[in-house]
């Protein structure tokens, strides 16, 4: 494959910069002639490779025959119905609530991750198909991420341990209650520990249940711990105030954010809820004024390409940076009382913020904009500190906001809650050293892995082997259970009972969806029934809870309702209030705690930042072949993590895309393949965890490299950041796929750099618009209007009634990825492997294009979901000859797929590129069809057909959805109303940047957009009519934006000299 952001050398005439403003990797912006050579192939070379045969094994003259005369009926089938492997799985009773044919609705939470978002889980006759979020719920409101979305593989994996391990032999549940009954019995009885190795705990059953746990044996301890966590911002909290819980931010009433090295809109806590906050206040249709972002980060992030000023700067620098902004606004400018405090001004007396910006090569403007907003809205800013600096950074961002009087955006109505802190390094360590030394007579990994998750410095692994019995409570075996005596099957999420409280105020409820589909258990009922040993029963832990429920929280409530009509409601709405206030802090600002905390330099070594990520997280979900085959939002790469660096940097060490680097810290060392990622801070590399798993399925085994072999178990900074690294080139090469230059509108040569001559994307600055609402008129093409020489088949002047359109806000799309795989969820999409996505045949029908603006060191980006356009003149009908693609009445660009013969014409003819062409069977093709494998055919949404080999496919504006809005409108004999129709995509938005619905209604949202001075359509002037319209891009910057002009732009050719 093609080395995509390898940096070209442009020495000659050839490779000069191209002459417009947007592009998507070092080949396009320099004119590689490479580069072309894809545009011009409809197909990539792995499309078309030859087969090997001369490596063929031999055919016999009466076999070749006999495949000859069945040649033509092999065809047929390739491109004829698609018949389902599945099997009708009929009710013996069927439930009273179920009605076949209409789905039901069951709230829960979702246990992806810390943030135990509330989800609505969708179900067809008993069979959980999709995850949504739950409206009701205070902090996600409706709108769930891409690991939420994807949740549903993880029940019908068909590698979910099903029965009970002992010594790698399968057992049964009696023997095992017994074994380590005993087991746990003579440990309390000898003096030896018993160890429970935890995540999290976000529940205040659990918490009870453990806390009963060690009652009842002694010496048991409860360690916890967490890849993404949050203890240096908690710590710091907790010397700054004096209390450990974390406030809640109000980001909807900032008016000015800085966010340092803060990834708040992708990896970061609370994702969900701050993106919403943050794009209500990007609204073109409520006419509010717009927020301003600034982000200054080493890494490249969601956050920073979504910004409107960028600095990067390398990550151990932002310390030095905070006290800058102390110096400038308290010190200088004398905007807070700390001004007359010496114990806080003698510490950043000497931070010059001009010499620092010359220093590091920051823009001086952007920076004098940062010092001046944070001036002029005090109390309206905010400025937020990532999860990866350390305790001494957060300390003084405390004391920056508290300055400015920022915390008037604490909520004073919640507060995060914490029921057990996380271990620490040292308690960790104690935990190896005690199992290495022989103390621990039983260990009880309690739904965690931390063989894979923890430092390498730990010698976990070693240590665990010494005990006696070793437990492992999990869902699907992993590198811990390989090394365990006893491994334990769970239930899924989905089958589970659970109650959580993350913030005061409310509670939120978890209940099975489904019954258990194998021999698992739920891993708190195994704890219960080893603390109150007698004959197990599936309703064990519900009853606990229930129990705990009526006793304890209950009474809390001044419900008036009786308990058992309490108890439903609470399970029905997924989540219940309580009149609750956030504990007061301990008083004021904690001066000497700034003073005396230990401050980070930066030094000239390589600064490493180990990510989290939208895909896999901390490696619970590698098995997830959605989420490895959804594109990294800033990379665009699929099936790997990889070492991401500066332009600069990779030509310091001799590397480009797909080499190779060693990373050294300490005695720590790994090999990682090399991305060359425009807008990267000098001498830093970025590293996503949870990839490089040796035990994680047929789909997570051996993708990508372990990061966790680079993380120190008393790391100086934090666990996820060192700027002592070592980085030299290892000489090797690694092929890493991205997808960022698949499917391009561009594809004619000739028609180079249109998505900048065409305005494919638009852009301006919000004081452009208030002065000028009409500014987009300065993107109308000079290309040729000539009337269209290829009339419709269909006549499209005769759409009554109803007609169905979308709008997309660029202005709050974040690019998270969201979309894509609800789109995946809903729709039956197929995961087609690494290999495949390297041929251009992934089978997503919504992408998320994202093009730079600007140069390498300092590119602004742009994303923009790509979808069928729906057009009202669509090419792809004229072309084809079977009628497989036509026109329905309500505007819809319909496919039948029985008729498709794969041709492929409608493919070439599409202007989008947003058709896809099934090559293969992908279900029994990827890793030995594993998507075939029982029970993953329970998980087929029944309302959309599963396309077979040979057929064309791609959006339907979740058509099935639209049908349901048919038949409720029969039913209730009224109009059908446009709003009820939510698409998938729109569902799973959590900036709220899609909107669906009616055209024809005038006073609907969607007809607003479509007319609305922002709105466009993409390639309008080659007159398809789409029935998409893109909101233009605002970004909310003092200077004004190059629009196209090719004088205008040769500002920007300066910038790019350093690079020749």
């Amino acid at each position: 494959m093609d080395e995509l952001n390898k940096p070209i050398d442009n020495s000659s005439e050839e490779n000069q910069p191209k002459d417009s403003g947007y592009w998507r990797s070092f080949k396009e912006l320099y004119n590689d002639p490479s580069f072309d050579k894809t545009l011009k192939n409809e197909f990539s070379p792995e499309a078309l490779q030859k087969p090997d045969v001369a490596n063929m094994s031999a055919v016999t003259r009466r076999r070749f025959l006999a495949l000859m005369g069945a040649s033509a009926a092999f065809a047929a089938a390739g491109c004829g119905n698609y018949q389902d492997k599945g099997t009708i799985v009929p009710y013996n009773q069927k439930p009273e609530e179920v009605t076949l044919g209409l789905p039901n609705y069951y709230a829960s939470t979702c246990t992806g991750c810390t943030s135990a978002c509330g989800i609505l889980v969708k179900t067809r006759e008993g069979r959980p198909i999709k995850v949504d979020g739950n409206p009701d719920h205070p902090v996600n409101k409706g709108k769930i991420c891409t690991k939420g979305q994807a949740s549903v593989m993880n029940l019908y994996n068909p590698e979910r341990l099903r029965e009970p391990m002992m010594n790698k032999a399968q057992t049964n549940w009696n023997d095992v209650n017994k074994n380590v009954s005993a087991a746990l019995s003579s440990a309390a009885g000898s003096g030896k520990e018993i160890a429970i190795v935890t995540h999290t705990i976000l529940s205040p059953t659990v918490k009870r249940l453990l806390d009963e746990f060690k009652l009842t044996f002694p010496t048991a301890k409860i360690y916890s711990y967490e890849v993404f966590n949050d203890s240096a911002r908690v710590n710091a909290w907790q010397k700054s105030y004096g209390k450990r819980s974390l406030p809640v931010l109000q980001l909807d009433k900032a008016k000015v954010i800085v966010a340092l090295e803060s990834d708040f809109l992708g990896n970061d806590h609370n994702m969900l809820e701050y993106t919403r906050m943050f794009s209500q206040n990007r609204d073109v249709m409520s006419k509010n004024e717009f927020n301003r972002l600034y982000a200054v980060e080493g890494a490249v992030t969601n956050t920073g390409m979504n910004a409107d000023y960028r600095l990067r700067l390398r990550t151990d620098a932002i310390e030095e940076f905070v006290m800058c902004l102390l110096n400038e606004l308290v010190g200088k400018k004398k905007l807070s009382g700390y001004a007359m405090d010496s114990r806080v001004t003698s510490v950043f007396a000497s931070n010059d913020i001009k010499q620092f910006a010359a220093k590091y090569k920051l823009d001086e403007k952007v920076v004098n904009h940062i010092v001046n907003d944070l001036a002029k809205f005090q109390g309206e800013a905010i400025v937020l500190g990532g999860d990866k600096l350390p305790e001494s950074t957060h300390i003084a961002i405390n004391l920056l906001n508290e300055a400015l009087g920022n915390n008037k955006l604490y909520s004073a109505e919640a507060d995060n809650t914490e029921h057990m802190p996380l271990s620490t390094p040292a308690e960790m360590d104690s935990l190896v050293q005690a199992m290495a030394g022989g103390r621990v007579g039983v260990v009880v990994h309690f739904d965690t892995n931390p063989v894979y998750n923890l430092s390498p410095e730990y010698k976990y692994e070693e240590a665990v082997k010494k005990v006696p019995m070793s437990i492992t409570l999990t869902e699907q075996a992993n590198e811990t259970s390989e090394v365990s005596n006893y491994v334990l099957p769970i239930h899924n999420q989905l089958e589970a009972w659970n109650d959580f409280k993350i913030r005061t105020g409310f509670y939120s409820m978890q209940q099975p969806i489904i019954a258990p589909l194998y021999n698992t258990r739920q891993k708190e009922a195994i704890l219960l029934n080893w603390k109150e040993p007698k004959e197990f029963n599936e309703t064990l832990y519900k009853d606990y809870l229930s129990a705990n429920w009526e006793k304890v929280i209950y009474p809390t409530m001044a419900a008036a309702a009786p308990f058992k009509k309490f108890w439903n409601s609470v399970l029905h709405d997924g989540v219940v209030y309580m009149n609750e206030k956030p504990e007061l802090a301990g008083g004021a600002f904690a001066v000497d705690a700034f003073a005396s905390a230990p401050k980070m330099k930066a030094s000239n070594d390589f600064t490493i930042l180990l990510q989290g990520n939208n895909n896999v997280g901390d490696g619970r979900f590698a098995s997830n072949g959605w989420l490895q085959e959804l594109p990294n939002p800033v990379t665009k790469i699929v099936w790997d993590n990889y070492a991401a660096i500066s332009v600069q940097s990779a030509a310091e060490l001799g590397v480009d895309t797909n080499g190779t680097v060693d990373i050294t810290i300490g005695s720590r060392k790994q090999t990682f393949p090399v991305f060359v990622q425009p807008g990267m801070a000098d001498k830093t590399i970025e590293i996503s965890l949870g990839y490089g798993r040796s035990a994680a399925g047929a789909i997570g085994t051996g993708i990508g490299v372990n990061a966790n072999m680079l993380i120190a178990k008393n790391a100086p900074l934090n666990e996820r950041l060192y700027n002592n690294a070592q980085v030299t080139s290892a000489g090797g090469k690694y092929e890493l796929i991205s997808t960022q230059e698949h499917y391009p509108i561009d594809s004619d040569p000739l028609l180079k750099d249109i998505q900048f001559r065409r305005g494919i994307i638009r852009q301006g600055t919000v004081e452009e618009y208030k002065k000028n609402p009409q500014f987009l008129k300065a993107f109308e093409t000079k290309l040729s209007m000539e009337p269209i020489n290829d009339p419709p088949v269909y006549d499209r002047e005769g759409f009554t009634g109803y007609k169905w359109g979308m709008a997309i806000d660029l202005n709050k799309c974040t690019g998270c990825g969201a979309c894509v795989t609800a789109c995946n969820v809903e729709n039956n999409i197929p995961i087609v492997g690494k290999e495949q996505v390297k041929a251009n045949r992934e089978m997503m029908w919504l992408r998320i294009d994202r093009y730079y603006y600007g140069t390498p060191d300092a590119p602004s980006a742009n994303f923009q979901p790509m979808l069928c356009q729906h057009c009202d003149y669509a090419p792809c009908e004229n072309v084809c000859p079977v009628a497989a693609t036509t026109h329905s009445e309500d505007g819809l660009n319909g496919m039948a797929y029985n008729r498709c013969v794969g041709t492929r014409y409608c493919s070439n003819n599409c202007p989008y590129k947003v058709r896809r062409f099934n090559y293969f069977d992908w279900r029994d093709r990827v890793s030995d069809g594993i998507q075939y494998a029982e029970p993953m055919n329970l998980m087929a949404n029944p309302e959309v057909t599963v396309r077979s080999r040979g057929v064309m496919e791609k959006c339907t504006f979740c058509v099935q959805r639209i049908m349901k809005e048919r038949q409720d409108a029969i039913q209730e004999a009224r109009g059908v109303i446009g709003s009820n129709v939510k698409t998938a995509c729109q569902d799973a938005c959590p900036a709220y940047a899609i909107e669906f619905g009616n055209i024809n209604d005038k006073e609907s949202t969607i007809a607003k957009y479509r007319t609305h001075e922002l709105g466009y359509s993409v390639l309008e002037e080659i007159k398809v009519l789409p029935n998409v319209t893109y909101m233009a891009k605002l970004r909310n910057i003092y200077e004004p934006m190059h629009t196209g002009d090719k004088k205008e732009h040769k500002k920007e050719e300066k910038k790019t000299e350093e690079h020749k």
